[in-house]
């Protein structure tokens, strides 16, 4: 009788019981690829706080999309801050054929704010058929780190664009929004599975016209070696595949340097051979010696509409001395 009940059981359980499929290995988690995987998908988590700096975000977006055969998803995170609730609320959102958010029976005429976040960055993606998947995290936080950095590993993404812990004021100073803010950023670049940027919003929603076809942007990267700059490297070749965008590598030499790092010369010639043949890529050799040299250097490169610098390295010391607020 036993074996007759094994005999059943077994082949029963098996048509019954559907287990759930292995996921994709996160093998990507950062911009820089190895020769084979050069043309493999980038996928962004980028999070704001505001529907304030969308505009800012969807340039960014933009500038990312790179060729056609290389595939952008971008998840579009806002970071709500939980004041009444003791439980942490994450959602994804959809859209219907005509851009408009779902709406739930019963629900009030008048649009929720997320409607908007869901409704912009629709249109932008029929507009340039990126894969825009915008999500709501609700959370506390001092722990809301932890919704962004699982929802990295769940969507496998390469790099967490942050916005930066003070906005921008009409007279360009800056406001902090406070200390959460800035330990939110912390806490992430400390434990983040992937590259992680800070994006330091000073007007980019006004260099490039997304909804026409003469998009135009200048980017400058400030490359003085490390794996941050490497990093950086990797993306603003990333953005010089886009025809509307002008790139500009800055490569600082220190006189006071020993020998050159093997794996950033490789990364510099590879940026050189990839554009090559195209007029809107620069390169850029610069000497320089003390501090102070390289703050006039840096000063002395010319107006961009996007800085790309690593964090750690000459970078550092030089936040410290020019601009404290963008100190981590």
């Amino acid at each position: 009788m036993a074996l007759f009940t094994t005999f059943i059981t077994t082949p029963f359980l098996t048509a019954v019981y559907k287990p759930a499929r292995r996921s994709a290995p996160y093998k990507h988690r950062t911009i820089e690829r190895p020769a084979g995987a050069a043309d493999t998908e980038l996928r962004i988590l980028a999070c704001f706080h505001g529907s304030r700096r969308i505009p800012s975000l969807i340039t960014l977006i933009e500038s990312s999309r790179g060729t056609r055969r290389r595939g952008l998803t971008v998840y579009a995170m806002h970071l709500m801050e939980l004041s009444e609730r003791s439980s942490a609320i994450s959602t994804v959102h959809r859209a219907r054929l005509n851009g408009l958010p779902f709406s739930s029976h019963g629900r009030r005429a008048s649009a929720a704010p997320d409607d908007h976040v869901v409704v912009a960055f629709e249109a932008y993606r029929q507009l340039s058929r990126v894969s825009v998947r915008p999500m709501t995290a609700i959370s506390d936080l001092r722990t809301i780190h932890d919704d962004i950095i699982a929802s990295a590993q769940q969507k496998r993404v390469a790099i967490i664009v942050l916005p930066f812990h003070k906005v921008q004021r009409l007279d360009g100073s800056f406001e902090c929004l406070g200390a959460a803010h800035r330990l939110l950023n912390l806490r992430i670049l400390c434990h983040s599975p992937c590259s992680v940027a800070v994006l330091v919003d000073r007007g980019l929603e006004g260099a490039g016209q997304v909804s026409s076809s003469d998009f135009s942007l200048t980017v400058a990267i400030l490359f003085f070696g490390g794996p941050d700059d490497r990093e950086d490297l990797a993306y603003g070749a990333r953005m010089a595949e886009h025809p509307g965008i002008a790139v500009t590598l800055f490569r600082f030499f220190s006189v006071s340097a020993g020998k050159e790092d093997l794996s950033d010369t490789a990364s510099v010639e590879h940026f050189r051979s990839k554009t090559a043949t195209m007029e809107s890529a620069k390169f850029v050799e610069m000497v320089v010696g003390e501090q102070a040299e390289v703050v006039a250097a840096i000063k002395s490169v010319g107006s961009f509409n996007l800085f790309l610098v690593g964090r750690r390295a000459a970078t550092a010391a030089l936040a410290e001395r020019t601009c404290s607020k963008l100190r981590y």
